[in-house]
């Protein structure tokens, strides 16, 4: 692999005696124009772009298979080892957005999730993290979309149960000498581990956090997120109480309606008296169909959403975006055949 980190970067520019100018060039065909190909590296000489083609790649992962939807594409990355995650690219009307996967697989066995019964395989390293952004990028930037300029770490795998990679990853995601993605255009949802919530509070990241809740008591949740039994819902919101006093940053709590489960009116004043005072977003999420669940999408989105900001809470509906490609939130799968 090339340089998908500025230390390597300098690196390879060191090894190869490369005058600043010329460095200059090679993060510009990378980082502006993606290009993965040495060879077209048209204001680099013949010799140097030899050199380069055949010491090093841009990135060691391939795309192995496209899904094009209404507003979304859904990309097949492929590592060395075998192992394959899914992608998402987002189209709006300005700016483009990616849905990252942090594992391949899952341990936390969420009961609405495509992923959960698949169980977990192993961690991403944050190169392989990188790779999937600019594979991202790389695809944008060909198909003529609009730019990459929102990462929402929403995809394939718990991002805080794989801490270390995933922040050095967001670290390199804002490097300006690299991606350049602002830290507030970079979400990273959570089912709330909380001594991870606790530790990222310390690092001075301002990104936003989404944290899965999905229900308003502790029973019900643990129906839905057998992880959360060892999380108790009030402790994970004081946990996220503190992260926003350390961070200045709102918290999002993700919501997903599931329809006779968690969507009812007695559900939302639960909820509203769970998040009462709390300086957060409730983001109500609809349910995307997954094979082998028996859930339903709710019909009561708008009327759960009026009854919490009757509370006074802030509340959203999320637009779904990729259903008809099994892209939408909770329908990605470790690298099934498309």
């Amino acid at each position: 692999m090339f340089a998908l980190d500025s230390v390597r970067f300098q690196k390879v520019a060191d090894e190869l005696n490369l005058p600043t100018f010329r460095l200059a060039q090679i993060r510009q065909w990378i980082y502006t124009h993606f290009t993965g190909d040495f060879n077209e590296m048209s204001n680099l000489s013949l010799a140097l772009r030899e050199t380069l083609a055949s010491k090093y790649r841009v990135t060691n992962s391939h795309v192995v298979a496209v899904r094009k939807g209404k507003g979304s594409v859904k990309l097949l990355v492929q590592y060395p080892d075998g192992a394959k995650i899914e992608t998402v690219i987002m189209s709006y009307r300005d700016w483009s957005s990616a849905c990252l996967s942090t594992q391949v697989g899952c341990a936390m066995g969420c009961a609405f999730c495509a992923t959960g019964p698949m169980g977990l395989e192993r961690n991403l390293t944050t190169d392989e993290m990188a790779e999937q952004l600019w594979h991202c990028c790389n695809y944008a930037k060909v198909n003529s979309l609009q730019p990459i300029r929102n990462i929402v770490l929403m995809g394939i795998g718990e991002p805080l149960a794989n801490f270390r990679n995933v922040v050095e990853f967001i670290r390199r995601a804002n490097d300006p000498q690299l991606f350049g993605i602002g830290q507030r255009r970079i979400t990273l949802s959570t089912v709330g581990l909380i001594s991870q919530i606790q530790e990222l509070a310390q690092l001075n990241l301002a990104i936003t956090l989404a944290v899965s809740l999905h229900a308003p008591n502790d029973k019900l949740r643990n129906q839905l997120m057998p992880i959360s039994r060892k999380y108790p819902l009030q402790e994970l919101v004081a946990a996220c109480r503190k992260y926003t006093e350390a961070t200045g940053r709102r918290v999002t709590y993700e919501y997903l309606l599931l329809a006779g489960i968690n969507d009812q009116d007695s559900h939302g004043a639960e909820l509203a008296r769970l998040l009462k005072g709390e300086n957060c977003l409730i983001n109500l999420i609809p349910f995307n169909q997954v094979s082998g669940a028996s859930f339903r999408p709710s019909s009561r989105a708008e009327v759960f959403q009026r009854q919490l900001e009757q509370a006074g809470l802030n509340a959203t509906i999320r637009r779904s975006i990729g259903q008809e490609i099994d892209a939408a939130c909770g329908q990605l799968r470790k690298g099934l055949p498309e």
